[in-house]
């Protein structure tokens, strides 16, 4: 009985809890995406890794410069290789979709179809991606 006395106290922190675990799932889900928006984003990369260099080991004009130059030969194979893995992932996914058509029934297959193509609009605005053709 003396337990009944305080369900309010016991209502309201789970009410306070509750929302505190959604609005830190929502916030972390913002923050990850947009670090994985900057992180992927080449052009910014060797301002900032140039940027913390010279601020941090104080480089001479001739440093700086031959850094600069290695950067940009690197970064030009990281971007490769990120360009690489999207191109598989994009196979895989395009055939993994075809697989799953192959599981639905007409009606649904039209519903996957306007999934697919959300999910190509998508990738083109955030990762400027074209998914390969179906």
């Amino acid at each position: 009985m003396r337990l009944l006395r305080y369900w309010k106290i016991a209502l309201g922190l789970a009410l306070v809890f509750g929302a505190g675990v959604v609005v830190g799932s929502v916030g972390t889900h913002h923050l990850i995406k947009r670090g994985v928006e900057h992180a992927l984003n080449f052009d910014r990369w060797k301002a900032g890794v140039m940027h913390d260099l010279q601020a941090k080991l104080n480089l001479t004009a001739q440093q700086h410069a031959k850094i600069e130059s290695l950067l940009d030969l690197h970064g030009r194979e990281m971007r490769g290789s990120f360009s690489k893995t999207f191109d598989d992932c994009g196979q895989v996914l395009v055939q993994l979709q075809r697989e799953i058509d192959q599981e639905l029934s007409p009606q649904q297959r039209e519903i996957h179809a306007e999934m697919k193509r959300c999910l190509r609009v998508e990738l083109k605005k955030r990762f400027n991606y074209d998914l390969p053709p179906e």
